[in-house]
């Protein structure tokens, strides 16, 4: 194969995506797999450079020019560091240099989200568009922010953490330190642990019987089925999850005033039953003018956003080197 390639790693809290992507973005080839339960960053790391290594060597290591890594959680770019991952439960842990100890190429890390941004801008915008949201809606809730056509980091590469917000200024304590933050109401493990709490106070709902009366089976896609099968809890909690999400984005569309936010990550797939509510509440609580401007955007890329994004990190990365 002449091209040359990417790696491109999606570092999630409970799953890992790799994949091989070309400088459009094209992905030639992906593997996943499970985080482990223990997140042990020597585990984590061990089972990736094996992977890595795996897929590496189906094109051979002459095609590869670098790898991108999107990590969930705050990172320092320039050393790799995962300063803290609420999703991980990692502090201060060197991942570039974990990595590079096997993995001898040029290394990048970047936050997950931020990486799904640049994707989404690159191959869905086709850098039509010079303000940008994405918005990851998985485990928890993740943002990334291209601004005049570039990546935006902020001063310390903390820009874009939305899912660490607040909604509720009295609320659950987040991992991160705050309490009442956006994330700990609203994606695939709250949504899961909220529809889990209702049911064990006795609500009636067709989610018991699609799990089989095991809560613990409990994801978003299972409360998908629900809701588009009319049952009231599972529709409440996406009307639920679209306003709160809608009431802080009304905030950042006044701030930032972008003209896409996408949405990505398995919440995403819902589609109307969340994008419905967020809609309505950004419209209701935002500037007309800048609610107007904001087109809502689900990604089709969607679970191979944030590879992508890492893969094309890595070429950019790249580029500026030559």
């Amino acid at each position: 194969m002449s091209k040359k390639l990417a790696l491109g790693i999606d570092l999630g809290g409970t799953g890992i995506k790799l994949g091989l992507v070309d400088v459009t973005g094209k992905l030639i080839r992906t593997f996943r797999f499970g985080t482990p339960s223990k997140k042990d960053p020597a585990e984590v790391v061990g089972l990736i450079v094996e992977q890595a290594d795996a897929l590496i060597h189906t094109v051979g290591k002459r095609a590869i020019i670098g790898i991108g890594i999107g990590a969930a959680g705050d990172v320092e770019p320039g050393t790799g560091i995962i300063r803290i991952s609420p999703n991980l439960q990692w502090k201060d842990v060197p991942l570039k240099a974990l990595l590079s100890r096997s993995l001898k190429y040029s290394i990048r890390v970047e936050n997950d989200a931020n990486v799904a941004a640049w994707a989404a801008y690159v191959v869905e915008a086709k850098k039509k568009v010079r303000n940008l949201l994405c918005v990851t809606l998985g485990t928890g809730v993740g943002g990334g922010i291209i601004t005049d056509g570039r990546l935006y980091r902020g001063s310390s590469g903390s820009a874009g953490e939305i899912g660490h917000m607040t909604l509720y200024p009295e609320g659950i304590p987040c991992p991160c330190g705050n309490v009442g933050c956006l994330e700990r109401y609203i994606g695939a493990r709250a949504m899961s642990e909220e529809a889990r709490r209702a049911i064990e106070a006795g609500e009636t709902t067709l989610i018991t019987r699609l799990v089989n009366n095991d809560l613990s089976k409990i994801e978003p896609l299972i409360l998908q089925d629900a809701a588009q099968k009319g049952d009231r809890l599972a529709l409440q909690l996406y009307e639920q999850a679209g306003e709160r999400l809608g009431i802080t984005m009304a905030g950042v569309v006044n701030f930032f005033n972008p003209e896409w936010i996408v949405l990505a990550g398995g919440l995403s797939r819902a589609g109307k039953l969340l994008l419905d509510p967020l809609s309505r509440t950004i419209s209701k609580r935002s500037f007309s003018t800048a609610a107007k401007t904001a087109r809502l955007v689900i990604s089709k890329l969607n679970q191979d956003l944030g590879i992508v994004g890492a893969g094309l990190v890595a070429h950019e990365y790249d580029k500026n080197e030559s």
